[in-house]
């Protein structure tokens, strides 16, 4: 009663320049607060309506007003109240309504109208007058709850919360199941409350239910919700539920609290069904994935010198054009050129165009041949070269016809033209190839690996998973560090970081069996839709592919030289082409950019809300493509058609760098 009586009093004050304006004395005006909120905090609309008791007694009928229609936010109606003021003799009557908006910006309300009628005079068969008055339209903004503070474990929650955790059975048996409910009481809106992460070691937990109570009558919406799970004891003897801590961020102190339930004491009684490790009701079998002993090495996602390679297999059929037609279009430059008389002449135009060397520069003994080495011709074409241009030269002071030495420098050119520069491409791609699994690793990288190992070999699986995604955080791009951090998390109960481990070292290296292995285990497919993963590297492929392509087109560019005709070169550029496509078909899927790994079984949601309709419940080591980013929500594809909006805070990307 006193909130009703402070919010009239406010709206006489805020309405009181509106009424002077006003012939009939009636107010109308429309307010928000706060002004500003954070996202999931209560914002109320409230429009107060003043009528002096003169007008009031002359209204045959009730007035009508139409709020604003509230747009990308949830509104509930609070109750209307109802304020007399005996000394200024007016009622005022106020609507409220709770909006909750669930991203950050700001938003706008439209003006509200408000129709009444009066009649013209005393007379019962009087006409009306319609009267119509508009209040103006409102604005708030809305941001994020800070970062600074914010647990990592925080889901969202927003309000003022208590949290009790009951069950129906205080002496349950093992294997029979029995229902844990945790019930969070409070100011704020219930149906935005997240399903808190539940984890028991003596028994299997399986998720159920929601339900939400909505409280408007106080000032403040309120209300409960309540969380059930199916809880299956694994052992007997007296056992304890560990207590629930839920974060919620309280907008009153503007800080994030931690909502913590008492541990609840259970007492399990011995059942038809014989108590079994952990390990074993969970996984099904005791075997332990295997670790690698020792660092593999960074593994090179991509050809060094792309950007060159690419530029350069597009420049691989110039030549050949060139030579095509080239001689249509100059003809008569073509036909002025004459072949050189003197085989000197033949001897340094040859090697000048076919190997950029000049006879001029190479006059010392032995250096046009060691010259002609480093172009990829052979010790004993070289030493003929050399011999031949010594040869030239004494021809040159001689009066006897040349005739023998121009057909041995034809003899020995033609050798030079092939065997020069043949294997410049192969090194190249060799040494590309070579580089990319050039082991690596630092001192750091090795003893986080180093401390993995030992804690894997000690059955300290939790310590063993966090040794190795620190080593994975200094080694990216090494596939053993991800592959133990796999193992690791698998025997921790880590699903979700298991499958990300296992399929990072399968994209690093997509022949691991081991990997592949124990990814078929996983509830979640991994064999099918974004999370396939086919055993063939993408970088030998794509060698293998450039190879092809220069080869076939430096072959077809010899024989256009040579005014041939021939379709053999055919044989390798299109083998070439399929290799250079699947090669990078290939690498854009073991890339993953768009590819994540979903980490809690949260249903996916129509609207990127946590009050939106939910929709199908994915399984925790999941993989899926994002579609589209909007804040902290990720719209999800994943196997089978699904599709819907999931919090970016629960998954795990799936990138290599």
């Amino acid at each position: 009663m006193r909130v009703a009586t402070a919010i009239a009093a406010l709206a006489l004050l805020t309405v009181a320049t509106a009424d002077a304006q006003n012939p009939d004395g009636v107010g109308f005006r429309a307010s928000v607060a706060p002004d500003t909120v954070y996202v999931g905090q209560q914002v109320t609309y409230t429009l107060s309506v003043r009528i002096p008791t003169a007008v009031r007694q002359r209204l045959r009928r009730n007035p009508e007003f139409v709020p604003p229609e509230p747009r990308a936010m949830l509104a509930y109606d609070l109750p209307l109240s109802r304020v007399g003021d005996a000394s200024e003799d007016v009622e005022v009557h106020t609507f409220r309504r709770a909006l909750f908006v669930l991203t950050p910006g700001r938003y706008s309300l439209g003006s509200a109208r408000l129709t009444y009628a009066l009649p013209q005079s005393a007379s019962f068969f009087s006409r009306e007058d319609d009267r119509t008055l508009r209040a103006d339209g409102v604005h708030f903004v809305a941001i994020n709850p800070p970062s600074r503070g914010r647990p990592s474990d925080w889901l969202g929650a927003v309000g003022q919360w208590r949290a009790e955790l009951r069950s129906d059975q205080l002496a349950p048996r093992v294997g029979d199941p029995f229902v844990l409910t945790l019930r969070l009481e409070g100011s704020g809106n219930a149906t935005l409350l997240p399903r808190p992460p539940l984890s028991i070691p003596w028994a299997d937990v399986v998720a159920q239910d929601e339900r939400v109570r909505l409280d408007s009558t106080p000032a403040l919406f309120g209300g409960a919700k309540e969380f059930s799970w199916l809880v299956t004891p694994r052992e007997d003897g007296p056992q304890t539920v560990p207590a629930v801590t839920y974060p919620v961020f309280d907008p009153a102190q503007r800080r994030y609290v931690a909502v913590r339930t008492a541990p609840l004491a259970v007492s399990v009684r011995a059942g038809a069904l014989v108590a079994v490790p952990p390990r074993a009701a969970a996984r099904g079998d005791t075997a332990s994935p295997p670790i690698r002993p020792s660092l593999a090495g960074s593994r090179s996602p991509r050809l060094p010198f792309a950007v060159f390679l690419t530029w350069l297999a597009l420049l691989a059929p110039l030549p050949w054009l060139l030579w095509r037609v080239a001689p249509q279009l100059i003809p008569r430059r073509r036909a002025r050129t004459e072949p050189p008389r003197t085989a000197r002449a033949m001897l340094e135009r040859t090697l000048l165009a076919r190997t950029g060397l000049a006879l001029a520069e190479h006059t010392d003994p032995g250096a046009l041949a060691s010259a002609l080495r480093r172009e990829g011709v052979t010790e004993e074409t070289a030493r003929e070269v050399e011999a031949l241009r010594d040869a030239c030269d004494a021809q040159g002071y001689s009066r006897k016809p040349g005739g023998d030495v121009l057909d041995k420098a034809k003899l020995v050119l033609a050798k030079v033209d092939a065997e020069a520069r043949r294997r410049v491409l192969t090194l190249l791609l060799l040494a590309a190839a070579l580089g990319a699994c050039a082991p690596g690793g630092d001192i750091e990288t090795l003893q986080a690996f180093t401390d993995g190992r030992t804690a894997y070999v000690g059955a300290d699986y939790a310590r063993a998973r966090d040794a190795f995604r620190t080593a994975a955080e200094r080694s990216p791009r090494d596939p053993a560090v991800w592959h133990n951090l796999g193992a690791a998390a698998w025997q921790a109960h880590d699903t979700a970081t298991a499958v990300l481990g296992w399929q990072r070292a399968l994209r690093l290296d997509p022949r691991n069996g081991d990997a592949r292995e124990w990814l078929a285990r996983v509830p979640a497919p991994q064999h099918r839709g974004a999370a396939r993963v086919l055993p063939v590297p993408a970088l030998p492929v794509l060698a293998m592919g450039l190879l092809l392509w220069f080869a076939g087109w430096g072959w077809a560019g010899a024989a256009a030289r040579r005014r041939r005709r021939t379709r053999w070169p055919l044989l390798l550029v299109l083998p070439g082409a399929a290799c250079i496509a699947f090669g990078a078909w290939q690498d854009a899927t073991l890339e993953a950019r768009d590819l994540v790994v979903l980490a809690s079984p949260t249903p996916l949601r129509a609207l990127p809300a946590l009050g939106a309709d939910p929709g199908a419940m994915p399984i925790t080591g999941e993989v899926g493509r994002v579609v589209e980013r909007r804040g902290v929500w990720l719209r999800i594809n994943l196997d089978g058609g699904r599709e819907g909006w999931y919090p970016a805070e629960r998954v795990l990307s799936l990138a290599r760098d």
